[in-house]
This record gives C-alpha cells, sequence and structure tokens, in this order.
C-alpha cells in the first residue's frame, strides 16, 4: 500500500514538473496531481526537491537499463547500431513528458551537473560511435564531428518526442532520419576531417 502512495505521489509529481517547469511546481500542485493529502505527501517526502531527485534516480536509471539491455555483443556492428538507436528513441519516447525537465530545465536542481553528465554521456557516444564505425571500415573523425551528429541525434529525438502522442510511425521516422544524417556525415568524410593513425 505504502509504495502505491509513494508511485501515486511519484506520478503526480511527474506531472507537475512536466506542466509547470521545476521552478514554478509547488508541493501543493504536486498533491493535488497526485491526490493525496499534505500529510500524506510528507510521510514520504521532504520536499518537492526530494521527490525530484526520486524521479531523477528513475529517469537515469531507465536510460542505462535501456541502454544496457540494448547492447549485445554477438551482433555485427550496424545491427548493434541500430539496436542502440531503438531503444533511446523507444525511451525517450516513454519519458517524453518529464525529458526536458530532466535534461533542460535551467530552474531544477544541480542544473550545471546535469549538462556535466550529459556531456559526458554524449562523450560516451562517441566512443561506441566511433568503435561501431571502425568496425564498420569507416574513417575515424575529429571529435567535434562525432559532436555534430549525436547534436543531431538528440534534436530528433527530441523533435520526436515534443509530439503530444509518439506513434511507432514517429519512431521509426526519427530513426530513418538518424540513420541518414549518420549515413551522410560519417560515410563521407573528408580528408582533412580524418584522424591521423
Amino acid at each position: 500500500m505504502a509504495s502505491n502512495t509513494r508511485n501515486a505521489i511519484l506520478k503526480g509529481a511527474g506531472q507537475s514538473f512536466a506542466r509547470l517547469g521545476y521552478g514554478a511546481t509547488r508541493v501543493e500542485d504536486i498533491i493535488e496531481d497526485a491526490g493525496v493529502s499534505r500529510a500524506t505527501f510528507y510521510k514520504f517526502f521532504d520536499g518537492k526537491e526530494q521527490v525530484f531527485d526520486a524521479i531523477e534516480e528513475a529517469f537515469n536509471f531507465s536510460f542505462t537499463q535501456a541502454i544496457e539491455g540494448a547492447w549485445d555483443d554477438e551482433l555485427e556492428a550496424g545491427p548493434r547500431a541500430d539496436a542502440l538507436l531503438e531503444a533511446y528513441l523507444r525511451w525517450l519516447a516513454g519519458w517524453r513528458d518529464l525529458g526536458k525537465i530532466m535534461w533542460m530545465d535551467p530552474t531544477r536542481p544541480r542544473a550545471h551537473e546535469v549538462l556535466e553528465s550529459r556531456n559526458n554521456t554524449f562523450l560516451s557516444f562517441i566512443k561506441i560511435t566511433i568503435a561501431i564505425g571502425t568496425e564498420e571500415g569507416l574513417p575515424e573523425a575529429d571529435d567535434m564531428l562525432y559532436r555534430g551528429v549525436l547534436g543531431a541525434i538528440a534534436e530528433v529525438g527530441t523533435t520526436m518526442s515534443s509530439k503530444s502522442r509518439v506513434r511507432e510511425a514517429d519512431i521509426q521516422r526519427a530513426k530513418q532520419c538518424i540513420n541518414h544524417i549518420i549515413g551522410s556525415v560519417l560515410g563521407n568524410v573528408p580528408d582533412e576531417l580524418r584522424k591521423k593513425k
């Protein structure tokens, strides 16, 4: 019973944060969206920052699970990249309402740390992209080129998830766009942007 109540508070908080942004959300908004009393809210959380921390923990854990669950060493480079991309887009669609708040809301707690975390995630994806590209026989390119590709992937994903409802066709369209970007950019690296061995 207690876990159901806690989950109801987390769900209500997620709705409040997604609708109002972190800075404008009050405990009263969370209580209203969760359908619980003030006393019940404070049995589980000290305030909105603590409930936000719990949501952030779930957000980060679900991202790690989605990516690790899609990684398969047995797959060839191309299908492995496709599985990772599919997992990323499905994860993003699942967090559609909260994704922007979690990554881009400047009023949220530790916003500067999130930017650093996002940059570290980008660096990890750059390493994965380089490894997969190398397996496919693509030349290793300047890091800024990989950052540009990953920035485009993030933008396509954000655009897809900004729809009021993400359908299967939206996920597949986003995947096609991203694959086209990757192929166009990394498949045609000019000599001056190739890393020298």
